[in-house]
């Protein structure tokens, strides 16, 4: 009798449970393994980080990457910090990235700050705690400290700073720990070598800060004068969007990444990110939740024209917006609607200079699941198997066998996203033979989206500039990816066409990155 009597508050605890779970509220989390690692000379110092977001959609935002360098020489320590700023998605579940910290042939430490910002709607910012690198001639074998680092969230954007910087800071050793190095140490010092040591690191950092300095202006004056931010610009001011903020990551003064924010006087956002390359930008990415101007020619398409209206007059407006647009003028544009009850469409355009070479409008056909009636029914019967389980115990014949009620789950096979991408190829192979081209390339490069995307940990297929940007944060040689994107981009949208052997060495390239062979 005393068995049964706990089925009553097994009821209230998993009742309790259900009306729990839906008030949960979404956020996005990241953490480490450790809050220390170890390299040897010449490794590189790659580091993954798990991202986990409660969120049913996309977010957008803004990854900083700060790292700090200390070295100490002859009663001296000097510090050497450098900022990175990328724009970045994060898909709902779990998806992975990787910070990396270069490679070192002497020995230092090197302090690295992860944060992530966003705005959902209002302003968030996720920071990770301090990680330590070292870089030591022999690793131990255990890294450091096991117990991993995860972030916290606060209102509002963090202190990170949005901009690549480098900065000298000195500062005198105590005495104490002076008097704490060894013998060879202090003649090396007695001698004069460590002091000459220091004064050419100095002298080193204090040119890498100039340089950086130098091409950070370069840069930023390239991008004043480059013709498709002006367009962008034009547009959004014509929205009533103003430049409210740029942060730049150059590798030189005339090549690296740019994220620029904009806002309205309604506080609405507007995101620019992309990047440079010969002094000019190839494409850019711009994103807001606010009704910000499509491209001309979608703009003026009577089609596109009318599935916003019927839209409209369903009750949907819209929410988020995309436009990926390169710099000959063609652009794809992701525009997402959403009505009172919670349900989406979306409205995907892709243009050349002058037309809409092809427009898809899709509506969710059903309401948001409601997953409240089939947990309360698993509920119910967890409950009667348990009762049922009591009761013949209770009463069952001695030597009785006990069955298991509970079937045994099937396991998930894993996406396999290597043949994934060989199926597109394979699709995009028989459509360069029936001569569609635009078709052909478009496959292709989507191919190679996913291949790349899911083997580096991210899990979802991205726009031609994230995975640029996203594979030089990982510095990873993007120069054979980046050309074969730039020609099916050109085919698709009508800017270029195939010489007869192309096609065929695009594939083998893409297939040759699928098989792990160079």
């Amino acid at each position: 009798m005393k068995q049964v009597a706990v089925l009553p508050l097994l009821l209230f605890i998993l009742c309790t449970g259900l009306l729990i779970v839906p008030v949960m509220a979404a956020d996005i989390s990241m953490s480490a393994a450790s809050s220390d690692y170890y390299f040897g000379f010449g490794e590189s110092a790659d580091i993954p980080i798990a991202i986990a977001s409660t969120y049913d959609h996309d977010i957008d935002g803004t990854l900083q990457f700060s790292t700090t360098e200390q070295l100490q020489n002859a009663g001296t320590m000097m510090m050497s910090t450098k900022n990175k700023v990328y724009s970045h998605t994060v898909s709902p579940g779990d998806s992975q990235i990787t910070i990396s910290a270069g490679t070192s042939d002497v020995e230092k430490s090197v302090r690295v700050q992860v944060a992530y910002d966003y705005t959902n709607p209002s302003a968030i910012h996720v920071a990770m705690p301090e990680i330590l690198i070292h870089f030591v001639a022999q690793p131990p074998q255990s890294s450091g400290s096991q117990a991993p680092v995860t972030s916290t969230s606060s209102a509002g954007t963090g202190n990170v700073p949005t901009s690549s910087s480098v900065q000298i800071v000195q500062q005198s050793v105590s005495s104490q720990q002076q008097s704490g190095r060894d013998g060879s140490v202090q003649q090396a010092l007695s001698n004069g070598q460590l002091a000459q040591d220091t004064s050419a690191l100095k002298e080193q950092l204090q040119n890498e800060a100039k340089r950086a300095e130098l091409d950070k202006a370069a840069f930023e004056e390239a991008l004043s004068r480059d013709p498709l931010l002006a367009s962008v610009n034009e547009s959004l001011a014509a929205d009533g969007f103003t430049r409210a903020s740029q942060a730049t990551n150059p590798e030189s003064g005339t090549a690296g990444t740019f994220s620029q924010e904009y806002r309205n006087a309604a506080g609405e956002s507007a995101t620019v990110a992309g990047w440079m390359e010969n002094g000019a930008v190839p494409s850019v990415t711009e994103t807001s939740t606010a009704q910000v101007n499509v491209t001309a020619p979608l703009a003026a398409n009577t089609t596109y024209q009318s599935a916003v209206k019927q839209l409209t007059e369903q009750g949907f407006s819209r929410n988020t917006s995309t436009l990926n647009i390169a710099a000959g003028g063609g652009s794809m544009v992701n525009l997402t609607y959403q009505n009172s009850q919670g349900k989406r469409a979306f409205v995907n355009a892709t243009t050349d200079d002058t037309n809409v070479t092809q427009l898809t409008v899709a509506v969710e056909h059903d309401a948001p699941f409601d997953y409240l009636p089939v947990l309360a029914a698993i509920a119910a019967g967890v409950v009667t198997l348990i009762a049922a389980w009591v009761l013949y115990r209770k009463f069952r014949q001695p030597g009785a066998k006990v069955l298991n009620l509970v079937p045994t789950a099937t396991p998930r096979e894993p996406f396999d996203h290597r043949n994934a991408a060989r199926d597109l190829l394979a699709k995009a192979e028989i459509a360069y033979g029936k001569q569609q081209y635009p078709d052909a390339c478009g496959l292709a490069g989507q191919a190679l989206r996913l291949y790349l995307s899911w083997e580096n940990g991210v899990c979802r297929e991205m726009t031609n500039t994230e995975l640029i940007v996203f594979l030089r944060s990982i510095n990873a040689d993007t120069v054979n990816v980046r050309t074969i994107f730039d020609r099916c981009t050109d085919v698709e949208f009508a800017r270029g066409t195939l010489s007869p052997d192309e096609f065929p060495q695009m594939v083998t390239s893409i297939c040759n990155l699928i098989d792990g062979e160079k």
